[in-house]
Order: C-alpha cells, then sequence, then structure tokens
C-alpha cells in the first residue's frame, strides 16, 4: 500500500495551462456557411470570434487543444499551426462550424477554383490565421501550469436538437467536463451552429460560440452529420440565449463523476478513405458535365485524412475530421466501450473536414448531405474502422 501510494506520488501530474486570441481579421472577408449569401463581405457590429486554447501536459506528452470559431479546419490550417507548436504537443484543432464566420475556404490550399458563393484560397489568409492560433499556443505556454488533481464529468440530456435526415435519432446527452477547481474544461453537444441565418452579415458565434464567451472554455460539437438545433425562439438571437441558458441550467453546480488524472496520452490513426468521388447525384443537382463534376471533387475533396484522440483516464475523446452522423457516433462510443472506457465523447470537426460522413443506406437517399460526401457510400465504415483503431491505441497505452 505504501510502494503503490509512492509510485502515485511519483507520477507526472497532469496539467493545463490556458489562453485565447481574436480570429476577428482588420478587413471585411466573405462569410462562409450559406451559399445564398454570395460570398458577401461580414459586416461591423458582430461577435468576437475567438481561438481558446488548453495545453494538456503529463511528462513527455502533450495535447494542444483548440476550439476556433470558424465554419471548418481545413487540412492545410491544421499543418501550418501544427508547425508553430513545439514539441511535446501535438494538435487538437476542433471548428465550431459557425455559419457566421470568415469563409474558411479561403484557408484551403486545395480551393483553387471558382464556385458561386464560396471563396477561393488566399495565402495570406491561411497565413494570418495560423499565425494567430500559433500565437494564442505560444502565450499559453508561458502561462503558469495549472496541475489537475480530480477532473470530472457530467452527461445530462438536453432537448436542443432534431434529427435533419430520414432515421436520425440524435445524441441528447450532453457533457460537461470540469478541472479540478470546479471550472470548465471544455463541453460536448450535438447540434449545428445554424441558429443564425444566412440573412445575418455581421460575424456570429451561433450558440456554440456564446456558451464559449459565458463560460471562458472550449465547446467541442458532438456528431452533427444528421442534427439541427431546436428552438421556438422568434429570433436568432434570444434563440441562441435560450440554448446558453437552457445548458447552464441542466449542468449547474452539480457534482460529477470523477475521472483519474493519472492516465493522459493522445494518438492518431489513418482513416482508410475511398478515393475522393461525386455523389451519383451531384452533377445533375449542380448542372455540371460528369467529367467536371468528378475533376472537381478530385481537386477539392483531401485524399487522406486522420482520426485524432485523447484519453484521460476513462474518458476518451475521439475528434472525427467532419460530420458524422448519430449513428456513427453510437458505434464509436461502442468501440469505446469496449476497450474499457467509461466515457467516449465523439466530436466533429477535428484536425479537417472530409465533408458528411454517411452511412451506406444514408448515402444511398441522397440529398444535401450526400451531395457533400466526398469519398463514398462506405466512409462511416472507413472511419468507424480508424477510430477504433485509436481507441485500442489509447487502452494499450501506446
Amino acid at each position: 500500500m505504501v510502494l503503490a501510494a509512492l509510485t502515485l506520488s511519483l507520477a507526472p501530474s497532469l496539467t493545463f495551462q490556458r489562453a485565447s486570441i481574436s480570429l476577428v481579421p482588420d478587413e471585411p472577408l466573405p462569410l462562409g456557411g450559406y451559399t445564398e449569401r454570395q460570398s458577401a463581405p461580414f459586416e461591423p457590429g458582430g461577435d468576437d470570434l475567438q481561438a481558446r486554447v488548453i495545453l494538456i501536459r503529463q511528462g513527455e506528452v502533450g495535447l494542444a487543444l483548440v476550439s476556433a470559431e470558424m465554419l471548418t479546419a481545413p487540412e492545410s490550417l491544421v499543418r501550418e499551426v501544427q508547425k508553430q507548436i513545439l514539441p511535446p504537443y501535438r494538435l487538437f484543432l476542433a471548428a465550431s462550424h459557425t455559419h457566421c464566420a470568415p469563409d474558411s475556404q479561403m484557408l484551403n490550399d486545395r480551393m483553387t477554383f471558382a464556385l458561386p458563393g464560396i471563396a477561393t484560397y488566399r495565402r495570406r489568409q491561411l497565413e494570418w490565421t495560423a499565425n494567430r492560433i500559433g500565437q494564442a499556443i505560444r502565450q499559453a505556454a508561458t502561462s503558469k501550469p495549472e496541475p489537475q488533481t480530480e477532473l470530472s464529468i457530467q452527461v445530462r440530456l438536453l432537448d436542443l436538437n432534431r434529427p435533419r435526415r430520414v432515421g436520425a435519432n440524435p445524441d441528447r446527452r450532453a457533457s460537461l467536463v470540469k478541472d479540478t477547481d470546479g471550472m470548465p474544461f471544455f463541453l460536448q453537444y450535438a447540434a449545428h451552429p445554424t441558429l443564425y441565418g444566412p440573412e445575418e452579415r455581421r460575424l456570429r458565434g451561433d450558440w456554440i460560440g456564446a456558451w464559449m464567451v459565458d463560460h471562458e472554455a472550449p465547446a467541442l460539437l458532438g456528431p452533427i452529420g444528421d442534427v439541427s438545433p431546436a428552438s421556438l425562439a422568434s429570433n436568432p438571437a434570444e434563440a441562441t440565449s435560450q440554448f446558453v441558458r437552457e445548458i447552464s441550467k441542466v449542468f449547474g453546480p452539480y457534482p460529477g463523476d470523477l475521472i483519474d488524472p493519472q492516465k493522459f496520452s493522445w494518438t492518431e490513426a489513418q482513416i482508410p478513405l475511398d478515393p475522393p468521388q461525386p455523389h451519383p447525384t451531384f452533377a445533375q443537382q449542380y448542372g455540371l458535365p460528369q467529367p467536371l463534376a468528378e475533376n472537381l471533387v478530385q481537386r477539392f475533396a483531401p485524399p487522406e485524412a486522420k482520426v485524432t484522440a485523447f484519453r484521460i483516464g476513462k474518458l476518451a475523446v475521439v475528434g472525427v475530421p467532419g460530420e458524422p452522423t448519430s449513428a456513427l457516433g453510437r458505434q464509436i462510443e461502442q468501440a469505446g466501450r469496449r476497450e474499457g472506457f467509461r466515457w467516449t465523447l465523439v466530436c466533429s470537426h477535428v484536425n479537417g473536414w472530409i465533408g458528411y460522413i454517411l452511412e451506406p443506406e444514408d448515402y444511398d437517399r441522397g440529398g444535401y448531405e450526400a451531395q457533400l460526401s466526398f469519398h463514398g457510400r462506405k466512409t462511416a465504415e472507413r472511419v468507424a474502422s480508424a477510430a477504433a483503431e485509436a481507441l485500442r491505441s489509447l487502452a494499450r497505452g501506446k
């Protein structure tokens, strides 16, 4: 017993270091999220979109968890930010998916051709955004480390999301992880941040950004591939306030289940993607010749992607580079249980974007999400396989 206590005391402590930075550019850039806007520039008077950073470290293992208020996190941005991170840190960059931010396709070095309503690649904007996030990470690294001796998690049901595709069954659980001092570490919940529609021309963080402002902590999206927000409010501002009130109400100051912070690690697993290809109805939907549709998708869609995951004790967090459905989220959660994790949280828009990730029968139904699914009808199976591999690696301490 004495030896066990001595071993525990000699184990490296888990620490957090935090910082945040504004991502609002000093020039009016095209808004992303809704092609109906036709790339109209954002207008003044909106929200201060931010990147929020928590550096997590235990001994020689480190991870930079970044929640950035942008539509997607293109692979080229992930690469540029990773270049600015010193060892031992690796990157877990999660986009908030707000539809009222500068178009993140400006940060996508594959987006070099013109499409109506979508901005094209701008090297200067990629460098500026990567440098801002890198600056926040460096600021966090100079802050005083906060030792974490006892984390906790609360899981509550929230009736704030609804299905957006046939057969969808949204995960209504919201998970709030708190640090040793009882302050939010991060929130995870599945609902598209689309309370503000295409008529909004100012920068908006939507519900997820509003929660982060109130709690000064990151928020991560759950599996949102077939899930929309549910609100009866008469306008977007009221709906956003309603979301934050309801989330705060279900959590409150209540105690959660304890998470042992002694085991922290991260891993990546390659997704065995099929080559990019347009959905069978893509060309007809967009009025394109089939050869042109194939050329566009092959140029736009990333040829490879990874699942990024980390664990703290019996908690596993699995980052997916796209928008998985609720069903896929449950598959990954089941894989986590098989590996001995008590909680497995699946997060969308992490370290890349391969589009919507639909099960084969859902892909075959077609529709908007299927049009933005670029790697064929077996993509969900491929992502599930990679996630299971990542969870096995975490469980075995690799």
